[in-house]
């Protein structure tokens, strides 16, 4: 029998559901031609369809060495967005719909955009093939909401969701992109709580149940929360998203046991440094060198950084690998260190993602916060980096408004209009800065008088400078808050209903930053409350620096 005849008869065996059988076969012919170009295609879909997506990336990133076959490309596109590696999971997916923009290419590309990454005009220009080329699919009215949502055309998603459920009354999926509508727009919880049990009435799916304990968090009923989290992931127990949602919820109910054990689920295999190995667990290593992965987002990881120093007498040798925008920071703060870019080659014997620092060294989060008053610190140097001329004699604010980040929810649930800061704007003897950066509404629009530093803010070593000559920072939860915190600086954060879990709730005293202060939302939504509280207090700031001049 020869090659060809033997790939022939597994794939027979795949069609009747025998893929340890087929796989054994390909792998036999592999063990003898390894790089079979002929072979490879065929166990690297059969990865694909038993969910082994690792090893379906290994097979394919082989074979697009050698050629540019679309079938290759796609099942690259498909292996990352199902590992969570939403870029590499855009960059094929993006090919393959151009080249083939089947129903599931599309689908996949746009769900894995919108969630991950911020291209939505992008993602609308194949919303709309998919609209045109599949409009009576279900899949076909969810993404194309979801685009729209992502992209800020609000009205649009309302109206189409709209059309389509007076035409299509017991579409569970309609009912679900209802109540995202409902969260986003609205901010009206509790409909879209109604929205969301409708569609798990009309059918349970892995999608109805996330929503709806989703929804529950958000409302902070953490009971039933829990019930339908779990209840969707016994359904896809290694789904990322899934996963990570539990550790979320379990974090915010003070349950640090449970929620390391489902970040690790997720974190250690799929998404931002799951490439990494060798993980270290606490254990004694003093001969090891030992590289620590900042795998979350920018401010997660200057939060995290407070664990650095535990680590400094427990190994030969420590590298830290930083996004770029931080490198220059970490160099100034983390002398010990070899600092690095996470995009760079690495040797090492031992490594952690940064996250898992608190787990592993066994610190509790109440009891032992440490470095709460400030560790990451600028020399004076670094004061004139700018070229910015401070009026040391006036009352200095800087000023964030808008969130970045994944998703829908977060970004926007943190994110105010800059039409609403009029008031604290336009607070007496008080010089505004705006520390914002790529921002939707820009703030000079509506406010010339404010000093717009985001041409200057080349990265994160700007930034502390910029923080280093003000006397406050206001801001929304996001990167700038934990930084302002980090250095030691007052820092008031504005915190939505929907708050993420490390700031629990507005009656807990957690204090990350001993200089922080929270204004936690008392409902969805309602900033102009918020911003009232903060004027208040910014103005009592600005006297005792007036008085204390």
């Amino acid at each position: 029998m020869n090659i060809m005849e033997t790939i022939n008869k597994a794939v027979l065996l795949v069609k009747c559901g025998k893929t340890a059988q087929a796989e054994k076969i390909y792998l036999q012919i592999l063990s003898k031609y390894p790089n079979d170009i002929r072979v490879l295609p065929f166990l690297g879909w059969l990865y694909i369809q038993t969910r082994r997506y690792k090893e379906a990336a290994e097979i394919f990133e082989r074979i697009n060495h050698h050629t540019n076959d679309i079938n290759i490309i796609t099942g690259l596109g498909i292996a990352y967005y199902y590992l969570s590696r939403d870029r590499e999971a855009y960059r094929y997916l993006k090919i393959a719909a151009d080249k083939n923009p089947t129903l599931d290419i599309l689908e996949k590309l746009i769900t894995c955009t919108c969630d991950k990454l911020n291209k939505p005009e992008t993602i609308l220009k194949y919303a709309q093939i998919m609209k045109e080329k599949y409009p009576d699919s279900p899949r076909t009215w969810e993404c194309y909401i979801l685009a729209e949502l992502c992209a800020g055309h609000f009205e649009a998603a309302e109206t189409y969701c709209e059309e389509k459920l007076l035409k299509n009354p017991n579409s569970h999926v309609l009912y679900t992109s209802a109540g995202l509508i409902q969260e986003v727009m609205y901010s009206n919880y509790k409909l879209a709580l109604e929205c969301y049990l409708k569609a798990n009435q009309l059918c349970e799916t892995t999608s109805s149940l996330y929503n709806l304990g989703l929804i529950y968090s958000r409302l902070k009923n953490y009971t039933e929360a829990e019930k339908y989290m779990l209840k969707a992931q016994q359904k896809v127990p290694s789904d990322p998203t899934l996963n990570t949602a539990l550790y979320l919820l379990y974090a915010r109910k003070q349950d640090f046991q449970n929620a390391y054990k489902y970040f690790a689920k997720s974190a250690l295999n799929y998404g931002s440094g799951a490439e990494i190995n060798h993980h270290w667990h606490g254990e004694n290593s003093i001969n090891d060198i030992l590289y620590v992965y900042a795998d979350q987002g920018i401010g997660d990881i200057i939060m995290y950084s407070r664990y650095l120093p535990f680590l400094q007498d427990k190994f030969k040798k420590i590298i830290l690998g930083v996004p770029d925008e931080l490198k220059d920071l970490y160099k100034e703060n983390f002398h010990s260190f070899q600092i690095v870019s996470t995009n760079e080659n690495i040797k090492y014997d031992k490594s952690v993602l940064i996250s898992f620092l608190p787990y592993y060294l066994n610190m509790n989060f109440f009891e032992q916060i440490p470095a709460s008053n400030g560790y990451l610190k600028l020399t004076n140097e670094y004061s004139n980096l700018l070229n910015i001329n401070f009026n040391e004699n006036k009352f200095k604010a800087g000023i964030v408004w808008e969130a970045g980040g994944t998703g829908l929810r977060g970004p926007l649930d943190r994110t105010i209009n800059v039409k609403l800061l009029k008031n604290l704007i336009n607070i007496e003897d008080t010089d505004f800065y705006s520390l914002q950066v790529n921002a939707a509404m820009k703030i000079n629009d509506y406010f010339p008088q404010v000093t717009d530093l985001e041409g200057t803010l080349k990265d994160f070593i700007h930034t502390a400078a910029a923080i280093k000559n003000l006397d406050i920072i206001v801001t929304v939860d996001t990167s700038v808050a934990h930084l302002a915190g980090a250095m030691g600086k007052k820092v008031l954060i504005m915190i939505p209903y929907a708050n993420d879990w490390r700031w629990f709730e507005s009656k807990q005293n957690v204090k990350w930053y001993s200089s922080s202060e929270l204004f936690f939302q008392k409902t969805p939504g309602d900033w102009i409350e918020v911003l009232e509280r903060v004027q208040e207090r910014v103005i009592e700031l600005r006297n005792l620096f007036y008085t204390n001049f």
